[in-house]
Parts: C-alpha cells; structure tokens; sequence
C-alpha cells in the first residue's frame, strides 16, 4: 500500500482529473460557451420581440373594434332562387303551372299537348327551379323555367 501512495504521489498533478483540461487536451471545445454579452443580446431581442408582438396585436385589436369594420351588405336574391311553399291535392297540370307562375313569378315553357291529362298533389318547399325539375321527374316531361 505505501508504493501505491508514493507512486500517486509522485505523479499527482493540480487539475490532472479535471474535466474540462481533458477535453482541451482531446482539442474539443464546448459547443456554445454562454459569455455576458451573449446572455445580454439574447434577453434584448426576447424583449424586442415581446415589444413587437404586443405593438401588432394592439393594431390588429384596434382595427377590429366595432366602429372600423365594414358595414355588411345584403344582396338581394334572385327571383329564381327564392324559397317559398305551394301545395297542390290531385290538380290538373295547367293549374298548377299558374299557381307557379303566380307563387314565384316565373313562366314555364315546354308544358306538354296534353297537360290536362295530368294531375298533381305536392306538398312542395323550394325554388321555382327544382319544383319544375321535381315535376319533371314525376311526370316525365321536359319543362322549364324562362
């Protein structure tokens, strides 16, 4: 035991095991060594960035209050595609054609020879378009809406 101090002893060195000293000597360098100008650059643009955000959003809060924002503008909508409610119950063709063109103010064209020859009973909530379509099917014929 006592060769084994005297060995260590004898080739003891100050900062022999120090970890730092051994990447030197390996000529490895930290990767990114933090120094009080870098750590005061950093704080200053984590401060310049909050600074921008809040000016942007206090724009954005401001450009949308109430009295800037556009007024909405309500389109009409066209005749055609208006929704409305008809009913007919075991109706000849050419009447239900006028109540049509009552009820939604358009003309059918294309009514067939023989239309008194049909006869309807609908319960019907829609455009004049899809109720002329709906017909259509019904009764295979080739109506349509000017």
């Amino acid at each position: 035991m006592k060769e084994e101090v005297s060995y260590i002893a004898k080739r003891y060195r100050k900062g022999k095991f120090s970890v730092d000293k051994g990447w030197k000597r390996l000529n490895i360098k930290p990767a990114f060594k933090w120094s009080g100008l870098k750590i005061a650059a950093a704080i200053a643009s984590v401060v310049v960035l909050s600074a921008t955000a809040a000016v942007i959003y206090h724009q954005y809060d401001l450009n949308t209050s109430p009295d800037n924002q556009d007024k909405e503008v309500v389109k009409s909508v066209e005749p055609l595609k208006v929704v409305k409610v008809i009913d007919f119950e075991n109706t000849p063709l050419p009447t239900v054609i006028s109540k049509i063109k009552e009820v939604y103010g358009v003309e059918v064209v294309n009514v067939p020879d023989n239309a008194s020859d049909y006869n309807l009973s609908l319960h019907y909530e829609g455009n004049a378009i899809d109720l002329v379509a709906t017909i259509n099917d019904i009764l295979e014929t080739q109506m349509t809406v000017k």
